[in-house]
C-alpha cells in the first residue's frame, strides 16, 4: 500500500505543523540495531542507573520490544518539535531561580501528541492511505525515543546521552508513532560528530555523565529536581552543585557546540505561555501549594508536585545566599 509514497506525505504534513525535522524507518530493517541499542540500554537499568525511576524498569520487556507496544508495527515515524533556546528563569541567581528550557510553553505532551495526530490524519484522509493504523508515543509509552531518533536518521546519540542533530543541535523534542504499514525505508544513520570533544563531561557539576554516552540519573541535578520524589539525601557538595536550578538542568546541553550557533536558534509558534519563571526568590517562597498548582498546570513543570518544588527551591535559595556571602567576602 504505503511505502515511500505514505513516507512522503507525513514529511509534508509534518513540516507544515512545525516540526523542524522527519523521517521514518521500517521496523523490519531496524530490528537487529534496535535490539543493541536495548541490550545497552537494558545495561543501563541494570546496573541501577535509573536510580528510584521503576517506570523505567517495569517497561523493560516493551522498550525491548516495540511491537509489546504496538502489535500491527510495521515502521517508526519519528518528528522533532524545537522549544525554547534562550535560558529559562534569572541568570542573577541573587533575584530567582532557573528551570531547564523544554518546560516553557504548554505541555509539550499535549502539544506533539495533537500535532502528530493531525499528521497522521492529514495522510489517512488520501484514499491510499486510509488502513494507516498509529500509536503515538511522547515521552509516556515504553519507548526508546532517541533511539528512533538516530535509526531515522534525525541526529546521533551524544556523549551527554542526547539526541542530537547536525543542524538543529539537541534542544527539542521527540515524537515516534508506530505505523501499521511499511515506509519502505532503512536505517539511516548520522556520524556522530562528537569527536574528542568532552565539554559535557567535564562541566557537568555533579560528575553524573560517568564516560561518553553513560549517566548515572541518581548523580543528575534533572533526576533531583524534576524525579526524585521525597527527601533529597544529598551531601553539603552536592547540594551546591545544584545551583540555582529547581527544575530540571541545562548545562551539558548549554556547552554542546551544536547548541551554540545563532542558526539553530529557531522559533517555537506554540511556546511563550508562562508558568511563573520570572518569580523571584522572595514570590515563589511564599507561593501556597494551591497557588503553585493553579500556576503551573498547564505545563510540564505540573509533574514537579508542591512539597517537591518547596523542596528544590530551599536548596537552591540557600545556594543563592551563600554565593552571594562568598562573594560579599572575596570583595
Amino acid at each position: 500500500m504505503a511505502g515511500a509514497g505514505l513516507l512522503n506525505a507525513l514529511q509534508s504534513q509534518a513540516l507544515a505543523q512545525g516540526f523542524c525535522e522527519a523521517s521514518g524507518v521500517d521496523w523490519e530493517a531496524a530490528r537487529t540495531e534496535y535490539a543493541q541499542h536495548s541490550q545497552r540500554y537494558e545495561g543501563w537499568v541494570t546496573q541501577g542507573f535509573a536510580g528510584d525511576m521503576q517506570y523505567l524498569v517495569r517497561g523493560l520487556d516493551r522498550r525491548k520490544n516495540p511491537e509489546l507496544v504496538f502489535p500491527e508495527l510495521k515502521s517508526v515515524f519519528c518528528v522533532l518539535l524545537p522549544y525554547r533556546q534562550s535560558p529559562l528563569g534569572h541568570l542573577n541567581a541573587a533575584v530567582g531561580p532557573r528551570y531547564a528550557r523544554y518546560l516553557d510553553g504548554e505541555d509539550y505532551h499535549e502539544r506533539i501528541t495533537s500535532k502528530l495526530q493531525r499528521v497522521l490524519e492529514g495522510a489517512k484522509s488520501r484514499a491510499e492511505f486510509s488502513g494507516l493504523k498509529w500509536k503515538i508515543c511522547v515521552d509516556t509509552s515504553a519507548v526508546l525515543e532517541r533511539t528512533w531518533g538516530a535509526l531515522t536518521g534525525l541526529g546521533w546519540i551524544g556523549k551527554n546521552t542526547l539526541l542530537i542533530h547536525p543542524k538543529w543541535g539537541s534542544r527539542f523534542f521527540i515524537g515516534v508513532a508506530f505505523l501499521s504499514e511499511p515506509l519502505e525505508r532503512g536505517v539511516a544513520k548520522v556520524a556522530d560528530f562528537c569527536g574528542h570533544c568532552n565539554q559535557c563531561l567535564k562541566d557537568c557539576p555533579t560528575g553524573a555523565i560517568i564516560e561518553p554516552h553513560w549517566l548515572d540519573s541518581r548523580n543528575c541535578i534533572s533526576y533531583w529536581t524534576l524525579e526524585k520524589r521525597g527527601e533529597l539525601s544529598l551531601t553539603a557538595s552536592q547540594k551546591s552543585a545544584m545551583g540555582s536550578w529547581v527544575a530540571g538542568c541545562d548545562i551539558c546541553q548549554d556547552v554542546c557546540p551544536f547548541n551554540r550557533k545563532p542558526e539553530r536558534n529557531l522559533p517555537d509558534p506554540d511556546a511563550g505561555k508562562s508558568a511563573g519563571f520570572a518569580l523571584t526568590w522572595s514570590e515563589l517562597r511564599a507561593e501556597s501549594p494551591d497557588a503553585y498548582r493553579s500556576r503551573v498546570r498547564l505545563s510540564a513543570l505540573s509533574r514537579v508536585k508542591p512539597e517537591m518544588a518547596k523542596r528544590n527551591l530551599e536548596i537552591a535559595f540557600e545556594n543563592s545566599i551563600q554565593n552571594l556571602k562568598d562573594d560579599s567576602s572575596g570583595s
